[in-house]
């Protein structure tokens, strides 16, 4: 126990999680005796009580969490964001990440490049060698997998949040335009490899998060 308090500024405060000193943490507002779990981020109660599935709790708790920042930081009231646009934000980004990565799984398959799809594990045998455990997908391939994950998990949260499918639907029809747009444009231009790999390098960096870009095209 670290014995510090809560940041008045915490946006978690406005969950209806209850802090607790004891543990430094919010935990679930349940009204049940002892009951110290931590809530989910964005969320007033624990996973056993919070009354959904725990990945649609995280994606909405985390929806909250980055609409009481932007409402926080901004100094226009016009400017504050609600939890259902950031999951649709959210998933226009995911959008666009998932169907740059699987051009460039694309382009490598093409190019029979095997070794960025799948790669062997190793683990250490009784004699300090290294030995062959199996196979895992990684690079490219996980990258786009991930992100395709994230894709379906931010659909359905804007749907069980009440926007209708159709709006997803759409909203979903055009990332993938401005996508379409982006990869025929770099086409058109004849780039090199390096510039190809500047160009979306720039692109993803444009919409947040690490980009690997410059390790995976050639």
């Amino acid at each position: 126990m670290t014995g510090q308090p809560m940041r008045a500024d915490d946006p978690m405060s406005r969950s209806g999680a209850r802090w607790c000193p004891e543990h430094d943490r919010w935990e679930c507002a349940a009204k049940k005796p002892d009951h110290h779990a931590s809530a989910v981020r964005g969320m007033a109660m624990c996973r056993h009580h919070v009354g959904k599935e725990l990945d649609l709790a995280r994606t909405q708790g985390e929806a909250n969490l980055l609409a009481w920042s932007s409402e926080a930081a901004s100094r226009s009231s016009a400017a504050a964001l609600d939890p259902g646009q950031v999951v649709m934000d959210q998933l226009r980004v995911a959008v666009l990440r998932a169907d740059i990565y699987g051009e460039l799984l694309r382009i490598q398959v093409a190019g029979e490049d095997v070794d960025g799809l799948v790669g062997a594990t190793y683990a250490v045998g009784r004699e300090g060698t290294r030995v062959e455990t199996g196979e895992r997908v990684r690079g490219l391939a996980a990258l786009e997998a991930e992100w395709r994950d994230r894709v379906v998990r931010f659909a359905k949260a804007a749907h069980d949040m009440g926007i209708a499918e159709r709006v997803v639907e759409l909203e979903q029809q055009r990332a993938e335009l401005v996508t379409g747009a982006f990869l025929a444009a770099i086409d058109a231009l004849g780039l090199v490899p390096g510039e190809r790999s500047r160009a979306i390098e720039v692109f993803l960096d444009r919409l947040g998060g690490s980009t690997v870009a410059g390790e995976v095209v050639a």
